[in-house]
């Protein structure tokens, strides 16, 4: 499914913006320690490991093939040792609760929260918020407002197929304050 949106933003370069104001909100919060959660076939894998200041790298996705595909873009085989000590790839979800992720300054969901049915997001909420509990999320989302920039996109259609929803401004901030604020009760005010 990625072909197919990046086909749809090849003109806008959206992912571009999306990897610079990432990594700007990573660099923020200090983050030397990161999950790539639904991290595909690793483009931004790949980001993060050009930049020296990530010292631990967790590429994390629920699909087997884009993570045979990430090793590739990667060159894994050929990668040297030192960079490949800075790198692992796991299978998982980001729905259920996976000890593995924890200890990780910042998790990063990437354009995946919108592959998730609604009724999972609590789940979603729960491995990452209340489990793994990073210091940092960061969270990107297709914009159900920007969508009008496609003329070829038929109202009320989402950008990809797979996508279980998309939000606009408003209902994502919602969504965001609410889980934010939830966190922080857990946590008694320290953090996010």
């Amino acid at each position: 499914h990625e072909d197919a949106e990046a086909s749809t933003e090849t003109t806008l370069r959206l992912y571009e913006h999306r990897y610079v104001a990432v990594l700007a909100s990573l660099e923020e919060g200090g983050a030397r320690r990161v999950v790539d959660l639904g991290c595909g076939e690793g483009k931004f894998l790949a980001q993060m490991l050009a930049d020296r200041r990530y010292d631990s790298i967790l590429g994390v996705d629920v699909s087997p093939r884009s993570l045979m595909r990430a090793e590739k873009r990667l060159r894994l085989d050929s990668m040297p040792e030192s960079q490949k000590a800075r790198l692992s790839l796991i299978q998982g979800s980001a729905l259920y609760r996976d000890e593995r992720l924890s200890g990780y300054d910042a998790i990063v969901l990437m354009e995946v929260i919108e592959h998730v049915e609604p009724g999972r997001l609590a789940a979603l909420e729960d491995s990452v918020f209340a489990s793994a509990r990073p210091a940092t999320v960061v969270v990107t989302t297709p914009n159900r407002d920007y969508n009008a920039m496609w003329p070829s996109l038929p109202a009320g259609d989402s950008r990809h197929a797979d996508h279980r929803f998309e939000w606009t401004r408003d209902e994502f901030a919602a969504w965001a304050n609410r889980v934010a604020s939830e966190a922080m009760q857990v946590l008694g005010g320290a953090g996010y």
